[in-house]
């Protein structure tokens, strides 16, 4: 990044280098160039829309996610950032509010939020209400309808709805800020029945009630407002729970040593621990040597277990994890995304990356994901293994460094 750069160039590459934490494909030279356009303010390469599939397991489910170029991925930040300038979300919205809205603190001021909120004497329940399928089902005309809306925005949303099938795509930066602004309509009908009194966080929304038939009335306004966006209840979701509910839930903190969260987290089966340990734990003996089965069990830790990995890699039961971990994993295009980085970043790690894996990569389609088992290959010493894409050209021309560019492994997902 220069000097000179743009003030706003600066933001916008800030927050695309930590949009970059949540991508499912970690890119190291596609993601390098766009972050250094962004750094510089120069406009981003024009190309195709090309859209890639990754099925990944969620906490309660496996999604087939569309994967964009990453190029494409700031084109849609872009685009998206400069359409939002016009619109200042309501306080009591606590995720996604601006270029410079950092995961780890607004999540911490939701739980202080909810927790004040909780200990009011008068406010004995809390309503909670969640949107169905709120990513998969936001209606495209919704977005477009909407007051801070542009032409450039509107006609890339219809684009990439056509080519991935859905306007909204996770993990995205630019999706979870459209996905919040989107909701606005729905935050003016709460605000109104419960001013002060509650907390949305994407499409899950906490409000503190009095009684039964508030809640009810809360939540007949929000159906009805819903239905004006084209979306609906989760009917599953949605519940009325003592105030208290909240501090076990969303407002709940966990502290201690992160090791020993772990261990207790294994204990009682508590996902949200097993996340919080591996993404805090230095490199702990008995953190590793639990790690394998724990991913086995719950293959959605895969990318907190992989960072940790990172870290504790130059430790003997941390080589042997890696190696155990990529010998007994499903190869599929998910566990490669992860697996050959860590691999790219460790190449002591390259010989075990077993055929399944790198054939896995091959067979994706995706970009990256190609490139990714390219460079495996040639710190393997098996140059010619596969053709390289334009980019590993110019790598290997560079001299094929194995530290050149090294594709991130850390993640928020």
């Amino acid at each position: 990044m220069t000097d000179d750069a743009p003030p706003r160039a600066h933001a916008w590459s800030a927050a695309f280098d930590s949009d970059l934490l949540t991508d499912y494909v970690p890119d190291a030279l596609g993601a390098a160039d766009v972050s250094r356009q962004l750094a510089l303010g120069q406009p981003l390469d024009d190309g195709p829309l090309r859209v890639g599939r990754m099925r990944v397991p969620l906490a309660r489910r496996t999604e087939s996610i569309p994967i964009l170029p990453c190029v494409e991925r700031a084109r849609m930040f872009l685009l998206t950032e400069q359409a939002l300038t016009v619109h200042a979300p309501r306080s009591e919205v606590f995720s996604y509010r601006s270029l410079t809205w950092r995961y780890r603190p607004a999540y911490q001021a939701r739980q202080r939020h909810l927790q004040a909120l909780a200990a009011r004497s008068d406010l004995p329940l809390a309503l909670v209400l969640d949107v169905h399928r709120f990513g998969q089902s936001l209606p495209l005309n919704t977005l477009i309808r909407a007051p801070w809306m542009t032409e450039h925005l509107a006609g890339a949303l219809t684009a990439l709805r056509t080519a991935a099938g859905r306007t909204l795509l996770p993990g995205h930066r630019w999706s979870n800020r459209l996905g919040t602004a989107a909701l606005a309509p729905l935050d003016d009908t709460v605000a109104a029945l419960a001013p002060g009194r509650w907390a949305r966080w994407g499409d899950d929304l906490h409000v503190l009630v009095r009684d039964r038939a508030e809640a009810d009335e809360i939540r007949s306004a929000v159906v009805v407002a819903l239905q004006q966006l084209g979306l609906s209840l989760s009917q599953e979701k949605c519940t009325v729970a003592p105030a208290a509910s909240v501090l076990t839930g969303p407002a709940r903190v966990i502290d201690g040593r992160p090791e020993e969260v772990w261990r207790t987290g294994l204990a009682n089966g508590d996902v949200k621990a097993l996340r919080y340990g591996l993404s805090r734990s230095p490199p702990d003996e008995r953190v590793t040597r639990t790690l394998v089965a724990a991913v086995q069990n719950r293959p959605a830790l895969l990318p907190r277990a992989v960072h940790y990995l990172d870290r504790a890699a130059h430790t003997p039961v941390g080589q042997a994890a890696t190696k155990e971990l990529l010998h007994t994993v499903e190869a599929d295009a998910f566990t490669a995304a992860r697996l050959l980085a860590l691999a790219a970043r460790h190449p002591e790690l390259a010989p075990e990356v077993p055929a399944e894996m790198l054939a896995a990569a091959d067979n994706s389609g995706i970009a990256p994901l190609l490139e990714l088992a390219f460079r495996v290959d040639v710190l393997r010493g098996r140059l010619r293994a596969r053709p390289p894409t334009s980019r590993m050209r110019e790598w290997l021309a560079s001299g094929a460094h194995p530290h050149h560019q090294l594709p991130q492994v850390t993640t928020l997902l």
